[in-house]
């Protein structure tokens, strides 16, 4: 899952507002092309095999104190595959984040984007283990005048985003037989039981 935590550059590429239909009524919409430059690290964040499949450590090893003074300041500095065509088009994307692009004199003046849909990521390793992502953010949640305005002029421009994505609720544990009828000794290890499980006990059987 990529978030964004700390402020981060990007250079925000584009900027296209569009009607989307929602039922009956017209509803608008944004999206935003971004282009960002980070450490090749970062792309395990999008899809955990990403980052060995696009770089790799070419150096040979060697003996002696020049061998230490050359080691790569990245232990992936290599473009694994040099002559491929790129960007790497990734079939990845994210459903509901919260996108805060900053704006004005602090953080309560920032442009928020609710449940943005965070896709059509395009991926260019660059040798010395950096990489380009180019990737967009889409919404319809609340989008006015002010949201499309802000950010149509600062196309081309380099602008601060943070990205987090809301927490999953957990799943309730599953009942055990200990849970429903404590105290009762068990006929079998323990298990998650089933409905019929509990209806069938609850009334003494299947030929009560």
């Amino acid at each position: 899952m990529l978030e964004l935590l700390e402020p981060t550059t990007v250079k925000l590429s584009n900027v296209q507002s569009r009607v989307e239909k929602h039922g009956d009524d017209d509803v608008m919409s944004i999206d935003l092309s971004v282009t960002w430059n980070t450490n090749n690290r970062s792309l395990t964040a999008i899809q955990k095999q990403l980052r060995n499949a696009l770089f790799c450590n070419l150096a040979q090893p060697s003996d002696g104190p020049q061998a230490e003074m050359e080691l790569p300041v990245d232990e992936m500095p290599n473009v694994r595959v040099p002559g491929m065509d790129y960007p790497v088009k990734l079939d990845f994307q994210q459903v509901g984040a919260r996108v805060e692009v900053a704006y004005g004199i602090d953080e309560t003046t920032a442009i928020v984007l609710q449940l943005c849909k965070v896709h059509k990521f395009r991926i260019t390793p660059i040798e010395g283990g950096s990489a380009e992502v180019k990737f967009s953010i889409s919404s319809s949640a609340d989008i006015d005048d002010h949201i499309i305005g802000s950010l149509s002029v600062m196309q081309q421009r380099e602008i601060s985003i943070q990205m987090t994505m809301p927490e999953v609720e957990q799943p309730a544990k599953q009942l055990t037989e200990g849970d429903v009828f404590p105290g009762a000794e068990p006929s079998e290890p323990e298990k998650p039981l089933t409905p019929e499980d509990v209806f069938t006990q609850a009334h003494g059987g299947e030929d009560a």
